[in-house]
């Protein structure tokens, strides 16, 4: 249990002697979430009836005209933008509860987990994406898509103020606003539609992104779903797993600052002024794909990923996709993770996720793979950082002098050659790469 726990909750030392003040927490934040829960269900219950009652009473024609459709009808412009806007208060108050009811639900997969209860084995009978049987908190979303139970406000409240404005405005269909005796602005009927639902899936979706996610990281996914192009299905997860890492490497002691400066010396030497995409090595990567251009310009063969979009590829693409799409979505993922992380958080994430050869992904994995078993308090030295940068687009395990010489001459920092090709020598002997 204690392993576990420590794998999953490194920053958190569980102590069992208070077990039972973990598990009275357990409970407590499970009837939490199980009454918000309830209290959701019955809110929602009673805006619809409302929504209903009141749209009942708008339409029909024998409720007393003079004191509701008449005096609605007069002030109708008035009376919509009223409803508008208490219908966005109430639809974030629905948006503040289901937060409140998600974050209660994950921690108490967070305290099931420490308390060493998982149910992951018999996830067929309890599911291990509700609350009831998940082990990984992350699997609990805070937006769980459109049409489920917990999109019902948003529904009701788009379609009851829609239909309001509808009645408001049957019989004028366009409104002249006047900003001056010159201008004149025409307000149609469809213009009200389109506000009103814009607004409201706006705050709705917004307000339920995660710790992570944006508008635009929304839209990326939505359109690579439109296209069938896979990426990892919990971003927040995968983010989570790579923190831990970085944490794991600094509890460890494992000081990696030559590899860090050399990695962006040979990978992407515009990593700290560019917005996680260099358009410029686009380009001469291109170029780089058509051999009598390589030659004519000395280029070696290369992708013109930045560092930013080498980190998307190794988080959230899966692999054996299409070249092309593959890299459209590079670039987009690196739009939003560099608006997400500073630039020293990106190169620590790097450094804990990509892969330095065939199955060996990580720092923690590279340093036990290429030097020693020992790493609690390893401090690599620029000739070790040289080699594991070079390995990280070598998925070969080749050994090719030409490409070494290459990078080489294209740093500033001053590393021993000689070095260099002693732990290469010292590799190839190990059977760690092909020579």
């Amino acid at each position: 249990m204690e392993i576990k726990t420590e794998q999953y909750y490194p920053t958190y030392k569980f102590n069992s002697e208070k077990r039972d003040v973990v598990l009275i927490e357990f409970e407590e934040s499970l009837k939490i979430a199980n009454s918000q829960t309830k209290v959701y269900g019955q809110l929602t219950n009673i805006l619809l009836a409302f929504v209903t009652i009141l749209l009942s009473i708008l339409l029909n024609q024998n409720f007393n005209p003079e004191l509701s459709i008449n005096i609605f009808r007069e002030n109708s412009i008035l009376f919509s933008i009223i409803i508008f806007l208490f219908g966005s208060f109430i639809l974030r108050y629905f948006v503040d509860l289901q937060k409140q009811i998600t974050i209660n639900a994950r921690k108490a997969v967070t305290l099931r987990a420490m308390l060493g209860l998982d149910y992951g084995h018999i996830n067929l009978t309890i599911p291990n994406w509700r609350v009831e049987g998940a082990t990984n908190p992350f699997v609990i979303k805070f937006f769980n898509g459109w049409f489920r139970f917990q999109s019902v406000p948003f529904w009701v409240l788009t379609i009851g103020v829609n239909a309001i404005w509808w009645i408001s405005t049957i019989n004028q269909l366009s409104f002249n606003i006047q900003f001056s005796e010159n201008i004149t602005f025409v307000f149609y009927q469809w213009y009200g539609y389109l506000i009103i639902s814009i607004t409201y899936l706006f705050v709705f979706r917004t307000n339920l992104n995660d710790t992570h996610e944006t508008n635009f990281i929304n839209i990326v996914r939505w359109f690579a779903r439109l296209i069938n192009f896979k990426l990892v299905e919990n971003f927040e997860y995968i983010i989570y797993r790579a923190k831990l890492d970085v944490i794991e490497m600094s509890r460890l002691k494992v000081n990696y600052e030559n590899l860090k400066s050399i990695l962006v010396e040979i990978e992407d030497k515009t990593f700290y002024s560019n917005c996680g995409v260099s358009f410029k090595s686009l380009i001469r990567a291109t170029i780089s794909q058509i051999k009598p251009l390589r030659k004519k310009f000395k280029l070696i063969e290369s992708g013109g990923s930045t560092i930013t979009m080498q980190l998307a590829r190794s988080l959230f693409i899966n692999t054996k996709q299409n070249n092309f799409l593959r890299k459209v979505f590079e670039i987009l993922l690196a739009f939003w993770i560099n608006k997400k992380f500073t630039k020293e958080e990106l190169l620590n994430l790097y450094v804990v996720s990509v892969r330095y050869d065939l199955n060996v992904i990580g720092l923690s994995k590279a340093i036990k793979h290429f030097y020693t078993e020992k790493i609690k308090e390893k401090s690599l030295s620029k000739e070790e950082s040289f080699v594991l940068v070079e390995r990280l687009s070598n998925v070969t395990s080749s050994y090719r002098v030409e490409r070494i010489d290459y990078l080489l001459e294209k740093l500033k920092v001053e590393i021993e050659k000689d070095k260099v090709f002693n732990i290469y020598n010292s590799l190839i002997d190990k059977g760690k790469i092909k020579k």
